[in-house]
C-alpha cells in the first residue's frame, strides 16, 4: 500500500469508526488504563446503593464518577495510572475519602464504609504523571483479584533501582518467568519456551510488533539501544501469562507502558549518568588471556519538562534522552592449536593479523513530545510522537574479525491520535497510530569477500547490506459497559495496515566456507563452499490485519469474579499469499515424491491458492476466588489461546531468491560427488567473485540457487496457556505461587525436501537433485508450520512496596522451570522434521532464577537499593558434526555452563547496588539526586560464549580427534554475559 492509499484509508477508518462511537455512546483499552472496582457498605456493613462515586486526579483536576448499584457495588473504568483522591457519598449514611495510587492495567479494589475513617495501610508517595513524587501521598493499590499473572513496575522502581544503561525493559526481569538480555550488543527479552519474536511492547497502546524480523520489538533486532525514553516512561507493566482479549499479536510476555503526561504544575528534570575504563575492572578473560584493558566509556543524559498551556484544559509533556557509548571487544581466535596452525599454513595470513581489541561506537538520541487537552469532564484528547535514532558498529569479536563489522542504523517514528470519552457506565478510547521502522544494516566493507574457516576465524566483508522498511498504519476502538451490574464488558475493533519495503544486497562479494572433515577430505586447503548473488530486487509487500474481541470481567458473587473473552484475528498477506510460483520452480518441485509432511501441490500456486488463515479464534478464561471476602487469600486461574504473526522474514526468502538468486557452489580435491551432492574440483581462480562468475558461465549446473517454497496452508504461531495460583497477605507481604504450563505450535521452519528413503532418510538424494538441477536450482527446501515449545514452571513472589511512610520495601521473584524445543530454528535440516529431532532443552532454558530488589531509606537523607540476579545457568545448543557438517548430517544437544558462584549453587550472579543522597535546593517543591552505582559488585564471572560444536572423528595426520568439545567453563568460555564490577555515578535534578 502506498502512502496516498493509506491516508484515505486512514481517512475513511476514522469516519467509520467515529461513527460507531457516535451509535453507540461509547471504554478504554486495558492495554493503557486500569479499573477500580468496589462496595459501598454503611456502618453496619448493609449495602449503600445509589452512593455517588468521584475519583479526582491529583496532577490534572479531572474528575470521573460512579454510582453504586443495588447490591452496593460499583466500577470506575478508563482509570489512567496515577495519583487520586477517592470519594464517595451517600444521602445520610456518611462519606468516605482516600488518597489512591493505581498502576497502569491494573483491576484494583478499593471497598468504602461509610461513616467510617479511611485506613491507609501502604501510604505511599506515587507519581502524579509528570515525574514529580512531592504533592500528593496516597496508598498504592494492589491488585489481588485478577486473573492475569501480571507485575507492575512503579516509577518510584524505575528511578531508584540500579540499571546498567537505562533501558526499562530490564526491569522486565523483575517478573517471574520472563528474562532480560543484557548483553553488550542485545537488548531483548523473552518468556516461557517462546522466542523472542513472540513477545509485544505496547507504549499508550501503540504496538512496538516488529513485523520484519524475529527481535520482537521495532529497533531490538541485536540492538544495545533502548526501544523508548526511560525519562518518558511513567511506568509500566509485564503480563507474562493469561492476559485478555484485547491484546493481539503475541504468544508470550506482554509489557503495557504508559507516558508521562503534563499536569497543573510544571516540572522537570535534567539527569546525566556517567562510566569509563577507569571505572571498570579488568575481566577475568582479558586477564586469562593476557589482553589488554579495553576501551569502554558510556555516557548518558537528559531532560524533560511538563506542565499546563491551559489551566484545567489543556497539558504538555516533553523528553529528550542521549545515550554515548565506545565499547571495544576483543577479537580473539578460540580454535585449536592445530586448526590455527592449518589456517595460517593455507591462508598464508597469521591469525595475529586480525586479533587485539576494537572499539565498537553506539549513538542514540530518543524524542519525544505529547499534548493532553480535557475540554470537559468525560473527553481527553492526547496527541504524541516519538524517535528513536541510534549508529552501531558490531558484528565483531571472539572468532569474528573486525573487517566483518556492519554499521546497524535504526531509526523508529511513532505518531499517535487518542480520543476517550467516559460517563457512569460507558467509556469509549478511540486511536488512531503510525509507525515507521527503518532497519539499515550497512557493511563496512562491502567490496571485500567473506571468509569463514570454521571454529578459527571468520574476516572480510560482511555478506549482505540490507534496507529494511516497515511501516504501520493502526486504527482502534474499544467499548467497555458497565450497566449491567457485576458485569464490565468489554468489546473492540483493530485494523493495521502494514506496508514493507525489503532490499538485501545479499552476496555482492562472495563467501567462503572452509572446513576441516578428514572423513569427507576436507580441511583448510580450500573452500568447501561458497554462495554468491547472483541478481538483485526491490521487495514491496503489504498486508492488511484485523483484531476484534469481546469480553467480560463478570463478578459472580462477592468473592467469585470470571474473565471470559474471545479474541479473532485475521491477515490478508500472512504468507506471501499472493505469490505465483514459477513455472521452473514448480517443475523442481513436482519432480520430488509425496511424504505425509511433503505433497508438491501445496507449495505451487497461481496467486490464488494461499488463502488467509480465518480459524485465528482465542478464547480466554480466567477466574478469581476471593476465598474469605477480604482479599487476603485469593485463589485464581486461567487458560487461553494466543495466537502471533509470522515474521516477514520467515518466508521472504520464497521471492527474494528469485529475483536475487544466491548460487552455492561446492568444491572438493578430485571433483566428486560430497553428501549425495556434486562439487567441482578447486581452482584458486574461483577465490573471486569473477572466476565465481566464469565458472558459472562455462557451467550452467553450477552454482546454482536453492528453490524456497511457502506451504500454502500454513498457520500463524499459537500459544495455549493453562495456570494456576493462589495469592496469600502474609502480614505486610503479598505473596503468590503459580504453576504454569504453556504450549506452543506452528512455529516456521525450513526442511530439506530432496532427502533419500523417499523423504525419511539422510539428505540428499542424488537422482532427485539431478531432476532439481535440470530444473535450474541446486536444492530444494520447503517451509513448514511445525515447531514446537513446551513450558513448564511454577512462579513465586514476594512482594512489600516501598513506601514513604514504612522507609523501605522488598521484591523477590523466583522461577522454577524447564522450556524445551523440538526442530532447529528457520532452518530444521538435519532431520526429516521437527518432530524427527525429539524434545530437547531449548537454548536459554534455565531451571532456577530468582530476582530481589529492593529499597531501604538510610539516616541523613540517603537511600540505598538494590537489583539482585542469581541463576542456575541457560542452556546453549552444541552441535555433533560428527557424521559431517554439511547441513542434514548434524545433531543437536543442549549444555549447562558449569556453577562457579556462592561456592557453586548459581552459574549466574549479579548483585548491583547503588546509594544516592536526595536533598532540596531551592524548597520543598524541588530535588537534586546523587547516587552512585556498583554493577555487578563482587565481580562475579557470568561466562558465555562456550565450545558449541565438536567432530569426534580421528584426524589421521594426529592421530587426535578432530575438534573435541571444551568443558563449559572458565577455561573456554570467549565472553561473559556481564560486564566485570564497575562504577557509574548519576546526577539529577527534579522540580
Amino acid at each position: 500500500m502506498n502512502k496516498t492509499n493509506a491516508l484515505r484509508l486512514l481517512l475513511a477508518s476514522a469516519t467509520a469508526l467515529s461513527s460507531i462511537v457516535v451509535m453507540t455512546a461509547p471504554a478504554s483499552a486495558q492495554t493503557t488504563v486500569s479499573s477500580i472496582r468496589g462496595r459501598v457498605t454503611d456502618s453496619a456493613g448493609a449495602p449503600v446503593p445509589g452512593a455517588t462515586v468521584t475519583l479526582s486526579s491529583a496532577g490534572t483536576g479531572r474528575t470521573q464518577t460512579a454510582t453504586s448499584g443495588a447490591n452496593g457495588t460499583y466500577i470506575l473504568n478508563g482509570v489512567r495510572a496515577g495519583t487520586y483522591r477517592i470519594a464517595v457519598t451517600g444521602s445520610d449514611k456518611g462519606a468516605f475519602e482516600q488518597d489512591i495510587a493505581i498502576g497502569v492495567g491494573q483491576a484494583a479494589t478499593v471497598d468504602a464504609r461509610l461513616g467510617t475513617p479511611a485506613t491507609d495501610t501502604a501510604a505511599a508517595t506515587p507519581d502524579d504523571g509528570a515525574g514529580s513524587q512531592i504533592v500528593v501521598t496516597g496508598s498504592r493499590l494492589r491488585e489481588t483479584r485478577t486473573s492475569e499473572i501480571a507485575t507492575n513496575i512503579s516509577q518510584e522502581q524505575i528511578r531508584v533501582l540500579p540499571q546498567t544503561d537505562r533501558n526499562f525493559l530490564s526491569f522486565a526481569a523483575l517478573a517471574p518467568g520472563v528474562r532480560y538480555n543484557d548483553s553488550e550488543t542485545d537488548k531483548s527479552f523473552s518468556s516461557g519456551a517462546s522466542p523472542a519474536s513472540q513477545v509485544n511492547v505496547f507504549i499508550d497502546g501503540v504496538s512496538l510488533k516488529n513485523k520484519l524480523r524475529e527481535g520482537g520489538v521495532a529497533g531490538q533486532q541485536n540492538s544495545r539501544g533502548n526501544p523508548f525514553g526511560q525519562l518518558a516512561v511513567q511506568e509500566f507493566r509485564v503480563i507474562t501469562q493469561n492476559y485478555k482479549a484485547e491484546y493481539e499479536q503475541a504468544g508470550a510476555a506482554v509489557i503495557t507502558a504508559v507516558t508521562k503526561s503534563g499536569t497543573n504544575e510544571f516540572h522537570g528534570e535534567v539527569f546525566g549518568q556517567y562510566t569509563d575504563r577507569s571505572l571498570t575492572e579488568k575481566s577475568f578473560i582479558d586477564k586469562r588471556d593476557g589482553n589488554a584493558k579495553p576501551a569502554f566509556e558510556r555516557k548518558q543524559y537528559g531532560a524533560s519538562l511538563g506542565g499546563p498551556i491551559i489551566k484545567d484544559k489543556l497539558f504538555f509533556f516533553m523528553a529528550y534522552e542521549g545515550n554515548d557509548q565506545d565499547r571495544a571487544f576483543n577479537v580473539r581466535s578460540n580454535g585449536a592449536d592445530d586448526a590455527i596452525a592449518e589456517f595460517e599454513q593455507f591462508s598464508g595470513r597469521q591469525i595475529s593479523d586480525f586479533e587485539g581489541a576494537f572499539v565498537s561506537p553506539f549513538r542514540s538520541d530518543f524524542y519525544f513530545g505529547k499534548l493532553t487537552l480535557t475540554p470537559n469532564e468525560n473527553q481527553t484528547f492526547d496527541v504524541s510522537f516519538s524517535r528513536r535514532e541510534e549508529t552501531d558498529i558490531q558484528g565483531f569479536g571472539d572468532n569474528v574479525a573486525y573487517d566483518y563489522a556492519e554499521n546497524k542504523i535504526n531509526v523508529v517514528d511513532t505518531y499517535q491520535f487518542k480520543w476517550t470519552y467516559d460517563d457512569d457506565t460507558v467509556v469509549n478510547e478511540f486511536s488512531a497510530n503510525y509507525l515507521s521502522y527503518k532497519f539499515n544494516p550497512t557493511s563496512l566493507n562491502p567490496d571485500l569477500p567473506a571468509y569463514d574457516y570454521q571454529g578459527v576465524i571468520l574476516f572480510g566483508g560482511k555478506d549482505s547490506t540490507r534496507r529494511e522498511v516497515q511501516e504501520n498504519y493502526n486504527f482502534r476502538n474499544d467499548l467497555t459497559y458497565t450497566g449491567f451490574s457485576g458485569h464490565a464488558i468489554k468489546f473492540g475493533a483493530r485494523i493495521e495496515f502494514t506496508d514493507i519495503l525489503f532490499d538485501n544486497q545479499a552476496y555482492i562479494q562472495p563467501r567462503y566456507y572452509f572446513r576441516r572433515e578428514p572423513n569427507n577430505n576436507l580441511n583448510f586447503a580450500f573452500p568447501a563452499e561458497a554462495r554468491l548473488g547472483l541478481g538483485s530486487g526491490l521487495i514491496n509487500a503489504s498486508n492488511t490485519q484485523l483484531g476484534l474481541y469481546i469480553q467480560d470481567d463478570w463478578d459472580v458473587t462477592d468473592k467469585l469474579q470470571l474473565n471470559v473473552g474471545l479474541r479473532w484475528d485475521y491477515e490478508s498477506n500472512g504468507f506471501n499469499n499472493r505469490y505465483k510460483t514459477p513455472a521452473a520452480a514448480a517443475a523442481a518441485l513436482r519432480a520430488l515424491p509425496a511424504t505425509d509432511y511433503f505433497n508438491p501441490e501445496n507449495y505451487i500456486s497461481d496467486g490464488n491458492d494461499r488463502s488467509p488463515f480465518k480459524g485465528a479464534f482465542a478464547p480466554r478464561f480466567g477466574f478469581s476466588w476471593d476465598v474469605k471476602g477480604d482479599r487476603s487469600t485469593v485463589v485464581f486461574g486461567g487458560a487461553g489461546r494466543y495466537y502471533d504473526r509470522n515474521n516477514f522474514n520467515n518466508t521472504v526468502d520464497e521471492l527474494s531468491r528469485t529475483i536475487n538468486p544466491i548460487g552455492l557452489f561446492r568444491f572438493s580435491a578430485d571433483g566428486q560427488p560430497r553428501d549425495g551432492q556434486p562439487t567441482v574440483a578447486w581452482d584458486p581462480a574461483y577465490l573471486t567473485r569473477e572466476g565465481l562468475l566464469a565458472l558459472v558461465n562455462a557451467n550452467p549446473e553450477v552454482g546454482l540457487p536453492e528453490l524456497f517454497a511457502v506451504k500454502n496452508n500454513a498457520k500463524p504461531p499459537v500459544n495455549d496457556q493453562f495456570s494456576l495460583g493462589v495469592r496469600q497477605r502474609i502480614g505486610i507481604f503479598e505473596t503468590s505461587v503459580t504453576a504454569s504450563y504453556q504450549r506452543g505450535r506452528n512455529g516456521y521452519t525450513n526442511l530439506f525436501a530432496t532427502r533419500n528413503n523417499a523423504g525419511f532418510g539422510t539428505c540428499c538424494d542424488g537422482e532427485l537433485l539431478a531432476a532439481v538441477r535440470a530444473a535450474g536450482y541446486s536444492n530444494v527446501l520447503i517451509g513448514y508450520d511445525g515447531l514446537d515449545t513446551r513450558y513448564k514452571a511454577l512462579y513465586f513472589t514476594l512482594d512489600k512496596n516501598y513506601t514513604k511512610q514504612s522507609g523501605w520495601g522488598l521484591n523477590i521473584a523466583y522461577t522454577l522451570s524447564k522450556s524445551e524445543k523440538n526442530g532447529g530454528d528457520l532452518f530444521s535440516l538435519d532431520a526429516p522434521t521437527p518432530d524427527s529431532y525429539g524434545w530437547r532443552n531449548s537454548p536459554g532454558d534455565e531451571r532456577h532464577r530468582l530476582v530481589i530488589s529492593g529499597i531501604v531509606d538510610l539516616p541523613l537523607g540517603f537511600q540505598f537499593s538494590t537489583l539482585t540476579t542469581l541463576g542456575s545457568g541457560q542452556a546453549y545448543q552444541v552441535t555433533d558434526g560428527t557424521n559431517g557438517a554439511s547441513s542434514g548430517f548434524n545433531d543437536f544437544t543442549a549444555r549447562y555452563p558449569k556453577k562457579n558462584c556462592i561456592k557453586g549453587v548459581f552459574a549466574f550472579c549479579e548483585i548491583n547496588v547503588t546509594l544516592a543522597k536526595n536533598f532540596a535546593l531551592f524548597g520543598k517543591d524541588d530535588q537534586v539526586n546523587f547516587a552512585v552505582d556498583v554493577l555487578n559488585i563482587f565481580n562475579s564471572k557470568n561466562f558465555s560464549g562456550f565450545d558449541g560444536f565438536f567432530n569426534n572423528t580421528i584426524n589421521p595426520a594426529t592421530g587426535q580427534v578432530t575438534d573435541p568439545l571444551l568443558p563449559a567453563n572458565g577455561a573456554n568460555a570467549s565472553n561473559m554475559l556481564t560486564l566485570p564490577r564497575r562504577v557509574q555515578f548519576r546526577v539529577g535534578y527534579r522540580f
